[in-house]
């Protein structure tokens, strides 16, 4: 990608040049106006329809993730609850080892969606569906063979009786059914891809009631570790089945992944731009889900409590903002698709202002009464310093910020320098995060996430947001 050395920007002809890749170029055609203006105002009724359903969707998983805290907190103690959240967020990290094809499907539907070609969204479902089973497979071998190879109670820095075995039952657990989820999962981008996120957070809020059920089910029974790790993990992948098997049978029927309907020509597109999403994502992972296997590592998994608590209340604010932007990363994508440029950047200023506003007033909040609702909410053992409190406050401004910028680049396949800066806030991350914690306690790890995210994340993804917004491509109106 060729940068301007006087002014530091990324030229706009050498951003756009990466789009061949996902043929996003060869979808975008001359409208009339009338056509551009309609299809302006279907992408904003879908997104406030996937608003909508997305206050629905996800108030469900709120209340069932804001249920379980206390539930297992109260039930399984400090440690082992420590534990049971370090576990299923390690497996949230594990998200990458689809290759970023997910993130691809979302664009490549997109593109579909917008030259209308059923024939073709069926094609690119098909591949990517079978490329993704294949990797499940390939990573079951892998664990099965390393797995009992690693000493996972030192790792995660446990002792007793009886706890090494039913750890290493739960990561056994967790990581079988993350795999089955991984083609399952697909079902969300083909609903993002065609803008039907409103059935997407339906289905994200009946998985993690499942959750809810599961779990409770587990605690009135007096089960163990593993099979609570089992039932939270099972929830979210049993209704993605439902919904695949809705879309395929029902709704979408060319989107039934025969196998014949996988075609070379794109398993090589589908790599070269996954590659890119996957480096990101692994980034993302490291900067989001590292931080409680340090704290359990270089402390112990008692303190992962407070911490993670904190982190997911400060989400809770966060997920204000998630009512829109999943919607308006296919949204980009197909206007980019359709060249209605004036579109994507008057909706991305004022999303990106709202942003601000929105966090700024959520953080005064949560800074001035957190301490107070986390005590009631899961107990004294969880309640921050006031410290960790601050400093959660200040990443989710800056991580709502970012993400806006983030969604827009994903959509456009702007992600070649954005990977290369995230592996090296990703790395930077890890490294201040363990220094710090060692120095600081529980806010150092936060400290660091914030300090590696300001130096190479927000300064070149304000650059190729820029590099975006003044793309040459053809003006609409909208």
């Amino acid at each position: 990608m060729d940068v301007n050395q006087k002014t530091g920007f990324i030229k706009p002809e050498s951003v756009a040049s990466e789009m061949p890749n996902l043929d996003i170029d060869s979808a975008a055609h001359t409208e009339p106006e009338e056509q551009v203006t309609a299809h302006a105002q279907r992408r904003k009724r879908r997104i406030f329809a996937a608003g909508g359903t997305a206050l629905v969707g996800k108030g469900m998983m709120l209340l069932s993730n804001a249920a379980i805290v206390p539930l297992t907190v109260r039930y399984l103690g400090a440690e082992q609850f420590g534990l049971w959240i370090t576990i299923t967020s390690t497996m949230t990290m594990l998200v990458v080892l689809d290759l970023g094809i997910a993130n691809t499907l979302t664009n490549l539907i997109s593109v579909a969606y917008a030259k209308e070609d059923r024939e073709l969204a069926g094609h690119y479902f098909a591949t990517a569906f079978w490329m993704v089973s294949g990797l499940a497979l390939a990573l079951a071998l892998a664990g099965f063979l390393a797995g009992g190879r690693i000493e996972w109670g030192g790792l995660f820095h446990v002792s007793g009786a009886g706890v090494g075995p039913a750890l290493t039952r739960s990561l056994a657990v967790a990581f079988g059914i993350f795999l089955l989820g991984l083609p399952m999962g697909l079902a969300q981008r083909i609903f993002a891809g065609y803008q039907e996120l409103h059935a997407a957070n339906v289905i994200s809020g009946v998985g993690a009631v499942l959750s809810l059920g599961l779990v409770a089910a587990g605690v009135s029974m007096k089960e163990t570790l593993p099979w609570l790790v089992a039932g939270f993990a099972a929830g979210p992948v049993l209704a993605n089945l439902g919904s695949l098997a809705w879309i395929c049978l029902h709704h979408k029927p060319w989107m039934m992944p025969w196998p014949s309907r996988v075609r070379r020509m794109h398993l090589g597109a589908i790599f070269h731009s996954g590659s890119r999403f996957f480096l990101i994502q692994l980034a993302g992972v490291i900067v989001f889900n590292s931080d409680n296997l340090v704290i359990s590592h270089y402390l112990d998994p008692a303190h992962v409590t407070p911490y993670s608590v904190t982190w997911r209340l400060a989400s809770y604010g966060s997920s204000l903002q998630a009512l829109l932007s999943p919607a308006l990363w296919p949204a980009y994508a197909e206007a980019y698709a359709r060249s209605d440029m004036k579109w994507i950047r008057t909706t991305y200023l004022r999303m990106q202002r709202g942003t601000v506003a929105l966090l700024m007033v959520v953080a005064v909040g949560l800074f001035l009464g957190g301490k107070w609702v986390i005590h009631l909410w899961a107990g004294q053992a969880a309640v921050p310093s006031t410290l960790l409190l601050g400093l959660m406050c200040v990443w989710m401004i800056l991580y709502g910020i970012t993400i806006n910028q983030a969604c827009l680049m994903g959509a456009t396949n702007r992600v070649s320098v954005q990977a290369v800066s995230s592996v090296l806030a990703a790395v930077a991350n890890l490294g201040l995060s363990i220094e710090l914690v060692r120095r600081m306690g529980l806010p150092g790890v936060i400290l660091g996430s914030i300090l590696s995210y300001l130096i190479f994340v927000v300064f070149v993804q304000s650059l190729q947001v820029r590099a975006i917004l003044h793309s040459p491509k053809r003006e609409c109106a909208g």
